[in-house]
């Protein structure tokens, strides 16, 4: 799975292969012929299928602008042809195409993985590529799912209203079942508009309702940060307390000297678990944060911690050992004691994909694209979540866990700043942000700050349900102010 941390204007999705920089870089002035975008992205793709090292190398020198193919070194590329290949193979174009200054490539491996390409073209003729992200399961979605759009709401309207108004709204993408999951408005902390759309169990035709429980993916990274913050605050950690300092049997040595602060801002340098091995890996294996830990630590070192920044689902397993080695109880435990409990949080857990409770949401997938049929998503995960996401929650606790942290229930100012981004504040904080998280069969938002909070669980496929939370508090805000 993918998880991450969001401002309002950037979704994440869950599977995401960062192993190249999403980058923005100055043109490069060179002419290098009037090949077109469209025809530089083929030449990476195939040059991805082949797996030849020699090959990409020459290819990406040929068709990424100088400076970002600078930014990575050989070694870097040849590692992240390596890891491409693995997942897919020989890989097949199912849909390309241009919208201004990105090129979005639909991609199926030989091997069954679909993904999203999304290649960044430099703004000048020669139209070279500065930047690259790859989404696994990307394939899952079209892009036109993506031109939400604005929903007819405002701030003033009444409850009933705007849940009249945003039913009209949802009702194409309710029509054409690419919306499953639970919608929630609140207004100063308190729910607004609350509905559920959709099956929450797809075999057994079961309806979700209003608390229904989903998995909400990278959502969980605020919970692992919360719980950090709350043993620093009690003086137990530091920002700059050291992998080593708690874990001094760490396979790598680089690894050892990754600080708390560089962990959670994803400057660790510690390897995801998503890969081949994963892949190949029985999914009961993964049980717990200390399994994904056992897991992930004996993989290589991405980089020296601090001399990048790389999205890192590794960072937050390893917080999440670091939090079970020094309160000495099981992680999940502590997230429970110090972050559920205290925020009023009753229907959240590292619940078992194997044997989930009553009304709790499976997750779904298409496979082979847009408009194909739904099937189970569990294959593809672990059976439990770790300190990288993977929690279960409702619309409900997830407004509590807000309203908990805001209110400094949780934590003191500072912690609570530094969880939220923004500026202590004495009295509620009103940092306006967002988290979201995303994997096949998995879209979660929960977007919050001053007056409106929208909230959005889902068991189908990123990004579609996260965009229409951003739509909602982007419309709420617009008219707000």
């Amino acid at each position: 799975m993918h998880f991450s941390r969001f401002s309002t204007a950037v979704v994440a999705t869950v599977v995401t292969l960062a192993l190249l920089f999403q980058l923005t870089m100055p043109t490069s002035g060179e002419t290098r012929g009037s090949t077109s975008a469209i025809d530089r992205v083929k030449a990476i793709i195939d040059a991805l299928s082949k797996g030849d090292p020699a090959n990409y190398e020459v290819v990406a020198r040929e068709n990424f602008a100088p400076a970002f193919f600078a930014a990575r070194t050989t070694e870097r590329r040849a590692a992240f042809l390596q890891q491409l290949h693995g997942d897919f193979g020989t890989l097949k174009i199912v849909k390309l195409e241009q919208v201004d200054s990105e090129v979005f490539a639909d991609v199926v491996g030989e091997r069954g993985p679909r993904a999203l390409m999304t290649f960044t073209i430099e703004p000048s003729a020669v139209q070279m590529i500065v930047g690259v992200n790859v989404e696994l399961g990307g394939g899952n979605r079209d892009r036109g799912e993506l031109q939400i759009p604005p929903p007819p709401i405002t701030a003033s309207m009444s409850a009933r209203d705007m849940t009249d108004a945003l039913n009209r709204w949802l009702q194409p993408i309710l029509t054409h079942d690419d919306f499953a999951g639970v919608l929630m408005v609140a207004k100063d902390g308190v729910p607004f508009v609350w509905k559920a759309y959709g099956l929450s169990d797809r075999e057994r035709n079961k309806q979700a309702d209003n608390n229904t429980a989903y998995n909400i993916a990278s959502i969980g990274k605020k919970f692992t940060q919360a719980a950090i913050a709350r043993l620093i605050q009690d003086g137990r950690l530091k920002l700059s307390t050291t992998v080593g300092s708690v874990i001094p049997n760490y396979p790598n040595a680089d690894g050892r000297l990754a600080t708390v602060e560089q962990l959670v801002s994803m400057q660790g340098g510690i390897s995801d678990f998503f890969g081949p091995d994963f892949e190949r890996a029985p999914k009961s294996k993964f049980a717990s944060n200390h399994a994904y830990f056992e897991f992930v630590s004996a993989l290589p070192q991405m980089f020296k911690p601090g001399s990048s920044t790389e999205y890192c689902n590794g960072c937050y397993v390893v917080l999440g050992e670091m939090i079970e080695r020094t309160s000495g109880i099981p992680f999940e435990e502590f997230v429970a004691r110090n972050v559920f409990a205290p925020a009023g949080m009753k229907r959240s857990g590292y619940f078992h994909s194997t044997n989930l409770p009553m009304n709790t949401a499976y997750g779904y997938t298409r496979e082979n694209g847009p408009g194909s049929n739904y099937v189970n998503a569990a294959k593809l995960h672990g059976v439990a979540g770790s300190g990288a996401g993977g929690v279960y929650s409702t619309p409900i606790d997830l407004l509590s866990f807000d309203n908990a942290l805001r209110n400094g229930v949780l934590l003191g100012p500072d912690m609570t700043a530094w969880v939220l981004g923004g500026k202590a504040s004495g009295k509620r904080n009103d940092t306006e942000g967002g988290f979201a998280g995303g994997a096949p069969g998995v879209s979660a938002l929960l977007e919050s700050g001053g007056k409106w909070t929208v909230i959005v669980t889902s068991n189908v496929d990123q990004p579609l349900p996260a965009r229409l939370g951003l739509e909602i508090i982007k419309a709420l805000r617009q008219s707000t102010r």
